[in-house]
């Protein structure tokens, strides 16, 4: 086998193993997402004059846009470590 196909097949090995918690991830950061922006407009529809609620909301969108990035980064170390190459998380190690 090429080492190519090994890297692959050594990945999609990691992906099946953790398919549960990569769903559920996925649901509840698009969870989050929906309820933080369909609350704040239903606030500002019922309550117009409670605007800093909605103000006050926003201040997690920063661990969602964190999270978000985290399943991002393990795609990039997915392809990384198939296509071989180093990245900072590597040559520290």
């Amino acid at each position: 086998m090429d080492e190519i196909e090994v890297r692959v097949r050594a990945v999609k090995t990691l992906l099946e193993a953790f398919r549960l918690e990569r769903v559920l991830y996925i649901i509840i950061s698009c969870l989050s997402v929906i309820i933080l922006l369909s609350v704040p407009i239903y606030i500002i529809i019922k309550a117009p004059d409670k605007i800093e609620w909605v103000i006050g909301l926003f201040v997690p969108a920063g661990a969602i846009t964190l999270s978000i990035g985290r399943l991002l980064k393990m795609w990039n170390q997915a392809i990384s470590f198939v296509s071989d190459q180093k990245t900072d998380d590597n040559e520290n190690q």
